[in-house]
């Protein structure tokens, strides 16, 4: 392999197979390398994707929008100056998209999904339409959702996105309000969750030795935690003696009480005692230049389930999300009501709760098959 770019990417994802390397990987890269990379960089890139790993990423198009035009495209095939002197165009607001975001103390995730469609929209309006995403009309934004629905074949969830961030640019930043009407009601794809058996939870913790590892995935499932709920757990958040979590500014800065297993309470032990309130429960094993330790990483976490799937044989893909979908199937089995069941999860709306009905079907146990 004889791009040093590629071989940038290659590395950075190297605990991925290359053709699972997301559209989202691919964005991060360049724009956290963009200074470093050349247009010939980028097409071999994009070949060997499409070409060698046979697979098609919808960021190549984005990508290819920030620098270049249909109509300078040989002239830049042949360059070789850095793109450093053609700096990624942002919107004019984007800072001020930012800071909004900011105010309003929306999550970093949050953040980073808006502003990253804002760049997108932005990029594809000045290479379709050679006009700044402030400049857009009714017109463009119909066509905008077109090109994301027949060309991108982008699921409901992802347009939902691209029309809350759009409509919060144009009212919030640029104090216009916009017509993104046709957008709305979409229609969900009707996927369900991936539930791990009780069996199967058991296989996993069985074959994790680490402590710390065995009890993350442990408590997890026992409590219904969200990833980022989990890694940003601290020690004052966790009552011992009455079995409970208090869950501060989850998924909608909401709080909430959820429980944990009785089983797991001397684990916990090990890693709160001798900690101040304040400090997080599960740090990372690494220190930094100043010998700190931080915390836990989401990666982490989803690297260790992965690791314990492969050795307990179970063919699943399953993620720590899913041991939050088991936590609330299996309480559906031993009799627990939805209304019970959306507290302890957080739900806003009973509606995403019952979701988990057609997992868990007590009508369809006692029936077989006619084969």
């Amino acid at each position: 392999m004889e791009n040093k770019i590629l071989e940038m990417l290659l590395e950075k994802y190297s605990w991925k197979k290359a053709n699972f390397i997301s559209n989202d990987n691919i964005i991060d890269f360049f724009e956290n390398n963009i200074k470093i990379i050349q247009y010939n960089d980028f097409i071999e890139i994009r070949e060997y994707f499409q070409s060698i790993l046979g697979v098609k990423r919808s960021a190549f198009k984005t990508i290819e929008a920030w620098f270049k035009t249909e109509t300078d495209k040989k002239a830049l095939l042949t360059e070789t100056d850095s793109l450093s002197e053609k700096p990624l165009q942002l919107p004019r607001n984007y800072k001020k998209l930012e800071e909004a975001l900011k105010l309003k103390r929306y999550s970093p995730k949050t953040i980073k999904i808006y502003l990253s469609s804002i760049k997108m929209i932005h990029a594809w309006s000045m290479s379709k339409k050679n006009k700044h995403i402030d400049d857009m009309n009714h017109d463009d934004f119909r066509k905008l959702f077109l090109h994301l629905n027949d060309e991108k074949n982008a699921s409901a969830s992802t347009v939902r996105v691209y029309r809350f961030s759009l409509a919060y640019y144009f009212k919030n930043i640029l104090n216009l309000e916009i017509d993104l009407s046709f957008v709305e009601g979409l229609r969900n794809e009707k996927h369900l969750p991936i539930v791990l058996s009780r069996d199967e939870i058991k296989k996993i913790l069985n074959c994790i030795n680490n402590v710390k590892h065995r009890t993350i995935i442990a408590l997890i499932y026992s409590s219904g935690l969200r990833l980022s709920e989990l890694v940003n757990l601290r020690v004052r958040d966790i009552d011992l003696a009455n079995l409970s979590i208090h869950v501060k500014e989850g998924k909608g800065k909401k709080d909430r009480i959820t429980i944990f297993s009785e089983k797991i309470v001397e684990d916990i032990k090990h890693f709160i005692d001798g900690k101040e309130s304040d400090e997080y429960v599960f740090l990372s094993s690494g220190k930094d230049k100043q010998g700190r330790y931080h915390p836990l990483s989401g990666r982490s976490v989803e690297k260790v389930l992965e690791s314990a799937l492969k050795r307990a044989g179970i063919n699943k893909k399953a993620t720590p999300h899913d041991l939050r979908h088991s936590f609330a199937t299996h309480l559906l089995e031993n009799g627990i009501s939805l209304r019970h069941i959306q507290v302890l999860l957080g739900h806003k709306n009973i509606s995403t709760t019952t979701i988990y009905t057609k997992v868990y079907n007590p009508h369809l146990k006692g029936i077989k098959s006619p084969l």
